[in-house]
């Protein structure tokens, strides 16, 4: 089968297509199919018209229009510059002429692109959700304008009715495109795995250096290291992370890190610059190799979620990357959390919302370094076994593609 997934933005910096995308793609390869990942780079001009493989899989990126790149531009332009890329995007899945789309996120680009081939009558198309982003989602959260927000709503809804087949990252998400369309069947459970050819690749380079030395060569303190890695949302609430743990670190003389960019970063600078005796180190979005790196220095991953429906419908790369290098995570217990980690077994599960437990089991990781390896152990041991592409997870898109190739053929 020639399948052709598209997505909304770049293959980096954001996730969804190098974590999720892109393996799913790759054990499709390995059972005979070829795929093609078409991704529209506006959040990465540097892959603009770029194309490689990877694992087997053609990586297409369309090329910016002119103008694209400049840093300051009307919103009519940027219109302009949106519509052009959308209609290069839609051009180069035509030309390639595949027998099945899997569309990744329905909105932006990608759900742009899905609509446009359903209306022209194609219907061997798969939907994949592994967010909510209409209202009670990420809607809540964002700063979009509220046209735009109402868009994305109704867009999502209406491709999550309409399309043939759906696939959810989350059950949360996987019950909600079930109650939307109004029936189970064309609905199938894809769940975030471990990494693919590619990044264990990655992932093994990194681990090849002990994690004394990789501290090291990065310039890193002695000591404890806690790593939080985010897009500091007010939604992900970064500050309930900065309380709960500001003291235990001092008490532990231990060093936290934070990767990422967002609105709320400039609230967490400030919580700490008026904390002297905390050790604290900021860095940007990085490479995933780079973000590997820090992975593996670090002693603990740690990060709380909020129980609220964002949340909830959640399916973490970051959790499956911090157990695949075999770090102990402390997260909260919401949602999809609770597939992952065994609470006690492979990580440790906080209650939500609840800043006194979290710190309390923070504490007890930074005072039991040997149960912090037992964990990462397990951890490790739990996405190998549990969470592998080729098992469940290839073979529910497998049933999708053929139920929507049936009934294109119907």
């Amino acid at each position: 089968m020639k399948i052709a997934f598209i997505g909304g933005f770049a293959f980096s910096p954001k996730g969804t297509i190098r974590a999720r995308a892109h393996p799913i793609a790759a054990e499709l390869v390995r059972g005979g199919h070829e795929v093609t990942i078409f991704l529209p780079p506006y959040d990465n001009l540097e892959h603009s018209g770029l194309e490689w493989q990877l694992d087997g899989v053609c990586i297409h990126n369309v090329g910016l229009p002119v103008g694209a790149a400049k840093t300051r531009q009307s919103v009519l332009s940027k219109a302009i510059d949106y519509t052009r890329l959308l209609t290069e995007l839609v051009g180069a899945v035509n030309q390639y002429r595949p027998d099945l789309i899997h569309i990744f996120k329905p909105k932006g680009f990608a759900g742009a692109a899905g609509t446009y081939f359903f209306l022209k009558g194609l219907r061997s198309i798969v939907l994949d959700c592994d967010d909510w982003e209409g209202w009670g989602g990420w809607n809540d959260a964002k700063t979009y304008p509220g046209i735009v927000k109402h868009y994305i709503d109704r867009q999502e809804r209406w491709m999550m009715q309409t399309m043939p087949a759906v696939t959810a990252a989350s059950h949360v998400l996987e019950e909600r495109a079930r109650t939307i369309r109004g029936e189970q069947e064309s609905v199938y459970y894809v769940p975030n795995c471990g990494p693919s050819n590619g990044a264990r690749d990655i992932q093994t380079r990194v681990r090849a250096r002990s994690v004394p030395e990789t501290r090291r060569v990065l310039g890193l303190a002695d000591g404890p290291i806690v790593l939080y890695s985010g897009h500091f949302e007010p939604a992900e609430d970064a500050e309930f992370f900065c309380r709960a743990a500001a003291d235990v670190m001092e008490r532990n003389r231990a060093s936290i890190i934070f990767i990422g960019d967002g609105p709320q970063l400039p609230r967490v600078r400030a919580f700490f610059s008026q904390r002297l005796g905390s050790k604290v180190l900021f860095l940007p979005q990085l490479p995933y190799e780079q973000f590997l790196q820090l992975v593996w220095a670090a002693d603990i991953a740690a990060f709380p979620y909020s129980n609220d429906a964002v949340h909830r419908a959640k399916c973490s790369a970051r959790i499956v990357d911090y157990m695949a290098m075999g770090k102990p995570v402390l997260t909260s217990a919401v949602g999809q959390n609770h597939e992952y980690i065994v609470n006690g077994e492979s990580g440790v599960l906080a209650r939500p919302g609840d800043e006194q437990h979290f710190s309390e089991q923070l504490e007890h990781l930074l005072r039991n370094p040997q149960l912090c390896e037992h964990l990462g152990q397990a951890a490790e041991l739990r996405i190998r076994e549990k969470f592998d592409w080729s098992g469940v997870p290839l073979q529910n898109c497998l049933a999708a593609y053929e139920r929507v190739a049936h009934r294109q053929h119907n």
